[in-house]
């Protein structure tokens, strides 16, 4: 007891006598961490950049989840979907190398980051609100998630890596491989990983039924050299899961699958002015099934297959110039085109099979054009303005979609979107040690196509089955920020406050009179406008080195919102508090950190069906070292995760499903 008592003290003490802070900041210093680089991007600090680092088998539900703002909803141990401050869904965007992408389950079961994998990755980007990097309208900005290119006249013909690692909760496996070659024109890189994993056990040793899953992910990058100034770029990545359980829902998923291709030029003279103009022409499609038949008959009444599929293809042409030596301008024009169907067959004990389309053959299809200007006013002061135009035209593209909806809706159900955001974002350096910042943003989407035609897409958390509104107005906000950075010999701080105003934010309103289609479901809503909705917050770090070997770092963040009816909005983390000591020694590293989340009981459980959830306190510990072999590197790395197997679960898990206990996990790699 008095163990725990005085780790609980050393590990806390130090976040509780340091600024508020978050995990990951935009340090103008490049600050590395025990697997990942966090660099600050030069997007004024509404953007933060990870560099993917040594350990390529820490999966990329964690990695986001280690990112400031960042938080994660998960429905069981597979592809957790992320949010950012609190925005989700068709609030931010999510795209790989800029290459817009949507996953096809109507619960939600597949958000983009779960096709891709750390293997592929060369940074993740991620960006608060309004920017040039966000490749399309947005409130609440999104991730970029960009690929790992081959490198032509690398020192090494031929180089790569593998790997193997082993989790005791879960009995979790993988093992991953790439290869890469490079020549002086030619260069190609394929890699692949397999990832498997049983049921877990929560803390206090319960099984967590229906959590297990598998999955293999493969890509292959390749660059050729046409002449001085211009290359050729191919990438392509597969994503295959299978047997992937969700104990939040209802379902399982019997497969869920990716292939995503694309190809660019890059054309990159030597010329003071023209920084480089690429161009790229994308495709990628998703196949999704959820699957019940492997849960137990009472807990199914009504046995039902759920097929869904999104196709995507578009491109994107991005011009980088330098004008008069202070106007550094980014042009960039893209487009899309988004397909949606998924359906629903239920199969009632003596009685003939019931087919519906739940997303009925739904289009989008997307025209943008984004220009910035980044110039530097003076030695101290810098700004950049943007703005973003994007005209939608959404619409259905089958007669069965038609007919679905007729019934539902009147009139013509096509729409046509006009959208623009704007921003100006401003840094002004006090002296050598510090800096201030702040911006501001006019921000707006429109409905997503579930938002506008989903027939009976049921909601886990609040129980209720939706239907969309071709009627819904386009969702807009004003966004705020301001903050301060401060470096000095063993200091390095950061913090900052955002907020969110919007108009007519979209949420769902109860429609009395209507029957559900979902059974024990409460009853239906319909995707609608709220008048207005405030969401606010306050994110900042400490770090401080006071010995060459020692790190120590404190990390918090804040956030709260409501709508103008005084509804606690929903899926919002409470406080949550990062504390790290970290040691580098002889080659070793290792690190304890201790991470607290508060009760959150500012919800809505009458509107949005949130309950309020307990508080938590883990404490996990890590430690790694790298052995040069001549021209190989072992890189070892083990952590203990929930050292004191604590059950547990945060505000953003559905159903309040609980987290991993103790966890052993060991990762093995050796690069060549």
């Amino acid at each position: 007891m008095w163990f725990k008592i005085f780790i609980f003290l050393l590990l806390i003490l130090p976040g509780a006598l340091m600024l508020p802070a978050q995990e990951d900041s935009s340090f103008r210093n490049v600050v590395i961490l025990k697997e990942v680089v966090v660099q600050q991007d030069g997007q004024l600090n509404n953007s933060r950049e990870k560099k993917q680092g040594t350990d390529l088998q820490v999966s990329t539900d964690k990695l986001l989840e280690r990112i400031s703002g960042v938080s994660m909803i998960r429905r069981g141990n597979y592809a957790w979907e992320p949010t950012i401050r609190g925005l989700n869904a068709g609030q931010i965007n999510v795209t790989i190398s800029g290459m817009a992408i949507f996953g096809a389950c109507t619960d939600r079961m597949d958000p983009v980051s779960s096709y891709i994998e750390p293997n592929n990755l060369k940074t993740v980007s991620v960006n608060y609100g309004v920017n040039n990097q966000s490749f399309g309208s947005t409130i609440g900005g999104g991730f970029n998630f960009k690929l790992k290119q081959p490198r032509l006249n690398n020192d090494k013909t031929f180089s790569g890596l593998a790997g193997v690692g082993f989790e005791t909760n879960a009995y979790a496996l993988q093992t991953l491989a790439a290869l890469e070659y490079s020549g002086k024109r030619f260069a190609i890189r394929g890699n692949g990983i397999f990832r498997k994993a049983e049921n877990y056990l929560a803390g206090g040793r319960s099984e967590i039924a229906f959590s297990q899953f598998s999955k293999w992910n493969g890509g292959l990058s390749a660059i050729y050299r046409l002449s001085e100034n211009h290359t050729i770029h191919a990438d392509y990545i597969q994503d295959e899961g299978w047997n992937i359980g969700y104990p939040a829902l209802l379902m399982d998923v019997a497969f869920a699958k990716a292939k995503i291709a694309s190809v660019s030029h890059r054309y990159q003279p030597h010329h003071k002015s023209l920084h480089h103009w690429e161009t790229k022409w994308y495709f990628n499609t998703i196949n999704h099934a959820m699957d019940d038949t492997h849960r137990p008959k009472d807990q199914i009444p009504v046995h039902m297959d759920m097929p869904g599929t999104s196709r995507t293809m578009g491109f994107y042409s991005e011009l980088q110039w330098t004008h008069s030596g202070k106007h550094h301008v980014t042009a960039r024009l893209n487009g899309y085109q988004n397909r949606l169907h998924a359906e629903m067959t239920m199969y009632p004990e003596g009685a003939a099979p019931m087919f519906m389309l739940t997303m009925p053959d739904a289009q989008r299809s997307v025209i943008g054009l984004d220009v910035s200007d980044k110039v530097m006013l003076s030695e101290k002061i810098e700004l950049v303005a943007g703005l973003r135009t994007d005209f939608a035209g959404s619409s259905l593209y089958s007669e069965a979609g038609k007919q679905t909806l007729s019934g539902m809706h009147s009139g013509n159900l096509n729409r046509n979107t006009l959208l623009y955001n704007a921003y100006l974002n401003g840094k002004y350096r006090v002296n050598d040690a510090g800096l201030v910042f702040a911006g501001v943003a006019r921000a707006m989407r429109s409905a997503t196509l579930q938002e506008m035609y989903g027939f009976y897409l049921f909601n886990r958390t609040d129980g209720y089955d939706y239907i969309g509104n071709p009627a819904v107005k386009n969702e807009a906000s004003w966004n705020f920020s301001a903050g301060v950075q401060f470096g000095k010999n063993i200091i390095v701080a950061e913090g900052q406050i955002f907020a969110y105003l919007f108009n007519n934010y979209i949420a769902g309103m109860s429609m009395p009179g209507y029957s559900a289609m979902t059974y024990g479901a409460k009853g239906v809503k319909q995707y609608s406008n709220i008048s207005s909705a405030a969401l606010y917050g306050a994110e900042a770090t400490l770090q401080v080195k006071p010995i060459s070997f020692l790190t120590i770092r404190s990390s918090n963040t804040y956030s709260r919102g409501s709508d103008a009816n005084n509804n606690a909005l929903p899926l919002i983390a409470p406080f949550k508090s990062v504390n790290k000591v970290g040691v580098q020694w002889k080659g070793f590293h290792f690190s304890t950190d201790a991470e607290y989340a508060a009760r959150q009981e500012h919800v809505s459980t009458a509107f949005y069906g949130e309950l309020p959830s307990r508080s938590y306190f883990i404490v996990n510990l890590a430690a790694g070292k790298s052995v040069s072999l001549k021209e190989t590197t072992l890189d070892v790395n083990i952590m203990l995760v929930n050292i004191f197997d604590r059950y547990y679960y945060s505000h953003m898990d559905i159903l309040k499903t609980p987290r991993q206990g103790r966890n052993l996990v060991v990762h093995l790699t050796v690069n060549f």
